[in-house]
């Protein structure tokens, strides 16, 4: 699961510079905006992931 938001925060940054490139910084924010809570979501899915390991890995 980890692995599709890293995915979904490229892409749609990618999508952000071609409609910044294309139109205006301001017509992108929200492709901008999207990426960055894709990239947070990956990252608190990231540290669940490790912990969870860790756990199994005590027991």
């Amino acid at each position: 699961m980890e692995k599709v938001w890293l995915m979904l925060s490229i892409l749609t940054f990618l999508i952000g510079i071609y409609h910044s490139i294309q139109n205006t910084v301001y017509d992108a924010l929200y492709f901008f905006g999207f990426s960055a809570v894709a990239i947070i979501l990956f990252i608190f899915r990231r540290k669940q992931r490790q912990l969870y390991e860790r756990n199994q890995s005590d027991d």
